[in-house]
């Protein structure tokens, strides 16, 4: 058979038509598409699952390290008990409050009277064992011991307590029996004498010792003292209670006290109820000493 010539051709194409090369293109697209939706698809790869290792409290040392271990603990720990899975022990009582972090427990120091917690539990996997009775008992013995050595502290502090009253009420029961008497109070009474015998004697010795700058610059005052005597007549002490207002004559008026002393020896009237006696007198510089008896 004859080759076909040029001029076959355009006769073989001339029956494709632009439609069909439309509806053509067409079909070939939609398949490429449902091909890319519905028969590939494309994933990121899974990752790999984490090892996840929980952490408890080993109550149980042991020497022998575990290379399967099953939890994460402070010290190595054999594993035992009744099930056949693995179970971190825990204590079958709840907490007042949750804490996610584990922390070092410190030991806090109790005073002496505090009361110990008898009752203690060890536990493990819901198992607990309780303290032996005679270990309670002790606890108890010691607690009662403690007691009573509180309340001996406290008889012994009475007693010291008392005792050192009594001694107080001993110190009062001998102190000095202290009178006082003045001018006015000893004008009638027992003390009369012995107060006028012992104004008497200071007059003399205080004029015998008179100042005698006090009599070249004419000085004049009045002194009020307090002397105090004790039974045998002898001065205790001197307290100025009013001055003259010279430190010539408020000194001069002192010196002749403690001048004129020893004084008589009190009477049995006085000394059945007087250890010492405080003489109350107001003495007067006028170119002579005096009492005023005021």
């Amino acid at each position: 058979m004859p080759a076909p010539g040029r001029d076959e051709v355009p006769a073989l194409t001339a029956g494709v038509s632009p439609g069909d090369r439309l509806g053509f293109t067409l079909f070939l697209a939609t398949l490429i598409h449902a091909l890319l939706i519905f028969g590939l698809g494309f994933s990121s790869p899974l990752p790999h699952p984490a090892h996840v290792m929980e952490v408890t409290l080993a109550l149980h040392r042991s020497d022998h390290s575990n290379p399967d271990a099953d939890y994460l603990a402070q010290a190595n720990q054999q594993g035992s008990g009744e099930l056949d899975h693995a179970q971190v022990q825990e204590s079958p009582e709840q907490s007042a409050f949750h804490e996610a972090r584990i922390q070092e427990t410190a030991q806090q120091d109790e005073q002496q009277n505090t009361r110990q917690q008898i009752d203690h539990r060890v536990t493990t996997r819901g198992h607990s064992r309780r303290v032996p009775k005679d270990t309670q008992q002790k606890q108890q013995d010691a607690h009662i011991g403690l007691q009573s050595m509180n309340s001996d502290a406290q008889s012994q502090e009475i007693a010291t307590l008392e005792a050192r009253l009594a001694a107080k009420r001993q110190a009062y029961a001998k102190r000095p029996r202290v009178r006082s008497v003045s001018s006015v109070s000893t004008r009638y009474d027992r003390d009369a004498a012995y107060v006028d015998a012992f104004r008497r004697k200071i007059e003399m010795v205080g004029n015998e010792n008179y100042p005698p700058e006090a009599r070249e610059r004419h000085l004049h005052g009045s002194v009020r003292l307090l002397v105090a005597i004790d039974a045998g007549g002898h001065v205790k002490r001197i307290d100025v209670l009013k001055r003259s207002g010279s430190g010539i004559l408020d000194a001069a008026a002192q010196r002749s006290v403690w001048l004129a002393q020893p004084f008589q020896v009190f009477p049995e009237a006085i000394r059945r109820d007087t250890d010492i006696l405080q003489i109350i007198r107001t003495w007067k510089y006028d170119d002579q000493l005096q009492s005023t008896g005021e």
